[in-house]
């Protein structure tokens, strides 16, 4: 196994202003005291004004409210810390605690730099622009561009904050690996011929069912539909998802102990997060979706037009390669000291495991990102059913709330099963199960979710069944 030679340490400490001497020290240390508790109330001042004075609720102070309270946090963040290093020289910082304040550092100052941005804008609608000032700059638009300030401040200093201590830190004498062994079934010593016969099996079936579904929907413009859209590009994504996995896994069947190399697992799960978090995302939007058809039916087409559903798988797609592209810098920037993943393929948890220092930064960023990426998204179905069922109990007919019902049982199933088995892979602490029990959570959300979209959509919807008949039918005359 090829493998280099490193060192990493645990924590840093800051030289801060050490070639000053004491006297000087203690002098900055009363300038930039002051300095700080004069930004703290000055803010403080701002904010009380603004929300006091109903003439200043306007776009602009609204603005200059949440640059001052984002301001409070950004000197909160660094001048307390740098405080103490001018009493305390060569202050030591742990590495979480170090990427904690990196990470405050990075949001507020980028989200500054949006809301000044934001703040110009307001002033050339104001200038340019004044008698629609208050139809263009209105509530929605304010809070949305300071919600885009923050969204963006956020989503960098998530990036940095990873990629940066992902990094080997020089320090204890660590052996680094330029390669990984799956171990794969190998527990399953005289049941890996059968797995690979079964989980072949499940793979044909879910190709063929997806092509049938993608290739049905394209054909039949009956089918020319929000929900089939969504639909054939879940079978599309869904079709990727398996490609990535399910072939090396059943190689790993046969070839016990299968090598990969670093790049070739990179690879492997940047398609994996990409395509598992586009499907979930995909699910939500078909959940709004039928969201929209139930509760507000007469302006169905109006608000589920082309430009929405492309802008919403677009959407799902974007926010599975951003997250995947953060995860796999965070993760492929370790030093590797172990080989043997003890999985069928490269999942986060297991490659993290073979690090050589502490992942607990990656953990966390791991942990916030599947509760952003599961939790949200099953929030929002959930909200929709909520809505969809108290508006399906209030129709007169049972007819009618049997056929309202079963345009969304399909979906329904799909999301109970793919988000119930991510949640339990992603949310649960990370040494509950063994790896046998975590191999085969894996296995439900990798062969089974992927088979079961082609089979609830073919078997239990009647719309897909009509359009493969007629499909059929106009083959054979």
């Amino acid at each position: 196994m090829p493998r280099l030679n490193f060192t990493a340490v645990t924590e840093f400490i800051f030289e801060g202003f050490s070639i000053f001497g004491w006297q000087h020290r203690l002098f900055l240390f009363g300038v930039f005291l002051i300095l700080y508790l004069l930004t703290l109330a000055s803010n403080a001042i701002i904010l009380t004004v603004i929300h006091l004075n109903r003439q200043l609720h306007t776009p602009m102070y609204f603005f200059l409210s949440v640059l001052s309270i984002s301001e409070t946090c950004y000197a909160v963040a660094i001048i307390p810390r740098m405080l103490s290093s001018l009493l305390n020289p060569q202050r030591v910082i742990s590495i979480p605690d170090c990427a904690t304040q990196l990470f405050f550092y990075l949001t507020f100052g980028i989200n500054n730099c949006f809301l000044l941005t934001a703040m110009g804008y307001d002033r050339y609608v104001a200038i340019c622009n004044p008698l629609q000032y208050s139809v263009i700059m209105g509530k929605k638009t304010c809070i949305q561009l300071a919600s885009g300030s923050w969204s963006i401040g956020l989503s960098t200093a998530i990036i940095q904050v990873s990629s940066v201590f992902s990094l080997p830190m020089k320090g204890e004498n660590h052996t680094l690996i330029t390669e990984f062994v799956f171990q794969g079934f190998s527990s399953f010593h005289e049941h890996q011929l059968t797995l690979f016969v079964v989980f072949l099996a499940f793979y044909i079936l879910t190709l063929a069912g997806n092509v049938i579904i993608v290739t049905i929907i394209r054909i039949d413009h009956h089918l020319h539909t929000p929900m089939y859209f969504f639909l054939s590009m879940l079978s599309t994504s869904e079709t990727v998802h398996t490609l990535v996995i399910l072939p090396r896994m059943l190689s790993s069947l046969v070839c016990v102990n299968e090598s990969i190399s670093l790049a070739g697992c990179a690879t492997q799960m940047f398609f994996f997060i990409t395509f598992g978090i586009t499907n979930c995302f995909l699910l939500t939007a078909m959940g709004y979706d039928r969201y929209v058809a139930i509760c507000n039916p007469l302006r169905y087409t109006v608000i589920m037009n082309k430009r929405v559903c492309v802008q919403l798988v677009w959407g799902a797609w974007s926010i599975g390669l951003i997250v995947a592209t953060t995860q796999v810098t965070s993760v492929f920037r370790l030093p590797f000291c172990a080989a043997k993943v003890s999985h069928f393929f490269c999942d986060i948890r297991p490659v993290m495991k073979l690090s050589c220092i502490d992942t607990t930064v990656n953990e966390i960023l791991t942990l916030i990102i599947s509760v952003l990426v599961l939790v949200v998204p099953m929030g929002l179905v959930f909200i929709s059913y909520v809505l969809i069922i108290s508006t399906i109990l209030k129709i007169a007919s049972a007819e009618g709330r049997k056929k309202a019902f079963a345009t969304c049982a399909s979906h329904l199933t799909v999301v109970i099963v793919h988000y119930g088995c991510a949640s339990i892979a992603y949310l649960k602490p990370k040494s509950e199960n063994t790896r046998d029990q975590d191999q085969l959570i894996s296995v439900t959300y990798t062969v089974i979710t992927p088979l079961l979209n082609p089979v609830v959509y073919t078997l239990r919807n009647k719309e897909v069944k009509d359009a493969l008949l007629r499909v059929i039918v106009r083959k054979l005359s």
